[in-house]
């Protein structure tokens, strides 16, 4: 695996960053520019890793510990190369994102990678081997607050530069907030499902509400979880174009093997959601319809699990990976039980 790892941008940001590309591309005789979904910011460049180099590396980024911070981009520049420029959007100056790449560093080096000995200067690039006549400048600044890290995975998928992420960890931008269950949580998943099957049913099995929202009378985060069942992992490219003709963009599998995650690049209609694709075999997603069945079937287990998450969102705030941390306990002993996987 070609590995990096690196910082995502959210619609507006990636956007901006875009046009900057748009205007390069616009004003050269020639150059190599970056697809909007693949514009990150780097924080280490690991290069080709085998499975042990893998899980180093997400062991590294778990004992990150840093609050959400503001990445500000203020100047359009290049890197003079033989054959053409290196060009890029450059960042205000921020000891946050100093900070933070350097203790990165450190615990990758203690694992024994061997990384890039140049001073970190964080950019993101626009543009390879481009022949312009723009000179580098100051720009109306723009940018976001930044929160997770993603390992991000490299490769050419039908001869295209394509980026997912494999692993993420940080912090929500803000406090977790649990609320009581809400009828309008299931109303809200048939609208988001009566409007995908029409363009998808002929590659799909069907799409099913999973998670807390899924289960009456249980305290949720209210955020729509759905999983897309497709009958064989073969299926996955054909629907993963479909969905892009939809605006919906591969976002990787965040490190959870048989779940893969879907992003819309523009904001719409529906509730705040979480949509997966799985297979009918993946052991994720027999999981979630397992534990969403068995809550279902145990109102007493539902109140204990509603009552521990508001317990949780309480005790660690915006900390989403220690939330999450917090209900592996009682997720597994409710798991222990299904001996289908």
């Amino acid at each position: 695996m070609r590995l990096f790892i690196a910082f995502n941008f959210n619609n507006d940001t990636r956007e901006r960053l875009h046009d900057l590309c748009n205007e390069l591309r616009s004003q050269s005789e020639r150059g190599s520019f970056v697809l909007s979904e693949n514009l990150h910011l780097t924080l280490a460049f690991l290069g080709d890793c085998d499975e042990k180099q893998a899980i180093d590396a997400k062991n590294a980024m778990s004992e990150l510990d840093f609050d959400p911070f503001e990445l500000c981009f203020e100047s359009l520049g290049r890197f003079k190369r033989d054959g053409g420029e290196i060009w890029w959007a450059g960042l205000r100056e921020n000891n946050a994102l100093l900070d933070l790449q350097q203790s990165l560093s450190k615990k990758l080096i203690n694992a024994g990678f061997k990384l890039d000995s140049k001073k970190y200067k964080p950019h993101v690039t626009l543009g390879r081997k481009v022949v312009t006549c723009l000179k580098p400048r100051k720009i109306e600044s723009f940018g976001q607050t930044v929160s997770v890290v993603d390992l991000m995975k490299s490769e050419r998928i039908d001869g295209i530069l394509t980026y997912t992420s494999i692993f993420r960890c940080g912090k929500w931008l803000d406090p977790i907030v649990i609320e009581p269950y809400d009828p309008e949580w299931a109303v809200e998943f048939e609208k988001i499902r009566s409007y995908l099957l029409p363009h998808i049913d002929d590659l799909i099995v069907d799409i099913h509400h999973v998670g807390s929202t899924s289960v009456v009378g249980l305290s949720a985060k209210p955020i729509i979880d759905f999983d897309i069942e497709i009958a064989d992992i073969g299926l996955f490219p054909a629907l993963k174009d479909r969905l892009k003709g939809l605006g919906f963009r591969h976002e990787g599998d965040y490190g959870i093997v048989g779940r893969e995650a879907f992003k819309r690049d523009y904001p719409d209609d529906f509730k705040q959601y979480h949509m997966y694709v799985c297979a009918s075999d993946s052991i994720e997603f027999k999981h979630h319809l397992y534990f969403r069945d068995a809550l279902r079937a145990d109102p007493l287990a539902a109140r204990k699990y509603g009552e521990l998450k508001t317990a949780n969102a309480k005790k660690y705030g915006n900390d989403i990976d220690a939330y999450i941390d917090g209900k592996a306990e009682f997720i597994c002993s409710i798991l222990s039980k299904d001996y289908s996987c």
